[in-house]
């Protein structure tokens, strides 16, 4: 089974692939001429803002634009990028960075796309960089654009150039802009002189504005990442097969134990990650899962061969076992494929193990444990396939354990195959 482990493995990294080449989803090019072209676009889920964006014609045809290119483009209505020719404080933020430069460094008019985070009376916009600094502006109808600055530099407390003596000053510029914007609602504007600096606190300065004047209420187009966490069963059934390896268990090594069929079931919770539609989501279920096997091995005695051994095992176990793995689940479509890549931790509650062995000639019976040294905890390897359709799921399951023997030189293995079905609460 190790080349499916390699299949799921390839299909992970397809997926990794797959999203450094491209994801094209609907959306809208606005021309210069305040044309709108409808098609695909190549969206990223950007933490930082996109410096170029491609764009897919109907016709096939991709097509690369460049914020001096275009006037805006969207995905939703949730994710709207406009082109602006603006100056940006580009001066080091990070404490480790001020300590080797903390001078201030602007840049000048420099088309480039920021997000739109509230549309209305008062805009904001929003760009985090290369250095992962924040930039916020705010545009008053078709007013000017200002930044909200914030300026941090190393300062000495202590009178020397020691870099020991040094300490972290921050210069809210912003709070002395902000509030002059704002000026004509004095609510907000009071507000603003204590404003901090975070997504949080500048769009609640935008919607309150836009409230206060005339009433207007504000478009708040970005919605805040949420990690979504969904819960739901699982159950199905399970092929199980053990192995046994090393020098202790010389019978038992022999042994070929025929696969059992037996039943899993058990609840699972997926945490969906906030980055390209869903798509990677970490899945976790905890689920029971018992099996009894039997398995026989015989011997002859060549100097008497009259006489043969049988021996007989039996194994009955019970495992609580923890899941946990990656999953990339395809977005596009209703019926959602996806692929499991992670790690099981099996914690055994049923222990019962056997064995008996009765000699023909002369007559014997003798009764034992077959191993007397049985671990209460495997860990295992998971790979699956499978794949959504709102809340059902349907999925593949190999598994890979390192066994339940304790012993240095006795070792085990268990493999299992199961074919699962699942449903999430509330997925539509």
């Amino acid at each position: 089974m190790k080349n499916f482990a390699c299949f799921c493995a390839l299909l992970l990294c397809l997926a990794f692939k797959a999203n450094s080449q491209g994801n094209y989803i609907p959306g809208c090019i606005l021309t210069l001429n305040h044309d709108t072209l409808k098609g695909l676009v190549d969206y990223r889920d950007w933490e930082l803002n996109p410096d170029k964006v491609r764009f897919k014609a109907p016709s096939g045809e991709i097509k690369t634009f460049w914020p001096r290119e275009i006037s805006a483009f969207w995905i939703s209505k949730d994710v709207v990028y406009l082109s602006k020719r603006l100056a940006m404080d580009i001066s080091n933020y990070r404490v480790e960075d001020l300590v080797r430069n903390d001078s201030v460094k602007m840049v000048p008019d420099t088309a480039i796309f920021v997000k739109l985070i509230v549309s209305g009376r008062l805009n904001l916009y929003y760009l985090r960089d290369s250095k992962d600094k924040d930039h916020y502006w705010f545009q008053r109808n078709n007013d000017s654009i200002y930044e909200m600055r914030i300026t941090r530099r190393m300062v000495s407390t202590q009178g020397t150039v020691l870099m020991s003596d040094r300490a972290l000053a921050s210069l809210k510029l912003y709070q002395i802009i902000l509030p002059g914007i704002v000026a004509d609602c004095p609510a907000v504007s009071e507000k603003a002189k204590t404003a901090e600096f975070s997504m949080q606190s500048f769009t609640k300065i935008a919607v309150k504005y836009n409230e206060c004047i005339n009433g207007e209420k504000a478009s708040v187009v970005i919605k805040q990442k949420k990690v979504k966490v969904t819960f739901g069963l699982i159950a199905g059934a399970s092929m199980v097969s053990l192995k046994f390896f090393g020098s202790d268990q010389v019978y038992l090594t022999r042994v070929t134990f025929p696969s059992t069929w037996t039943y899993m079931a058990g609840g699972a919770f997926k945490i969906i990650l906030p980055y390209l539609h869903g798509s990677w989501i970490i899945y976790n279920d905890i689920v029971y899962r018992p099996y009894q096997v039997s398995g026989t091995f015989d011997t002859i005695n060549i100097f008497n061969p009259g006489t043969s051994t049988h021996y007989t095992y039996d194994f009955t176990m019970g495992y609580l076992k923890f899941n946990t793995m990656l999953r990339y689940q395809f977005p596009k479509w209703a019926i959602k494929p996806f692929v499991n890549l992670g790690m099981s931790n099996s914690f055994a509650l049923v222990i019962k193990n056997s064995y008996t062995k009765t000699i023909t000639s002369p007559p014997s019976h003798e009764e034992g444990a077959a191993i007397t040294s049985v671990k209460n905890y495997e860990a295992g390897f998971i790979c699956g396939i499978g794949a959504c359709f709102k809340g059902l799921g349907l999925e593949f399951r190999y598994e890979w354990a390192n066994g339940m023997s304790a012993y240095a030189g006795f070792t085990g293995s268990e493999n299992s195959y199961s074919f699962l079905l699942s449903y999430t609460f509330g997925q539509k």
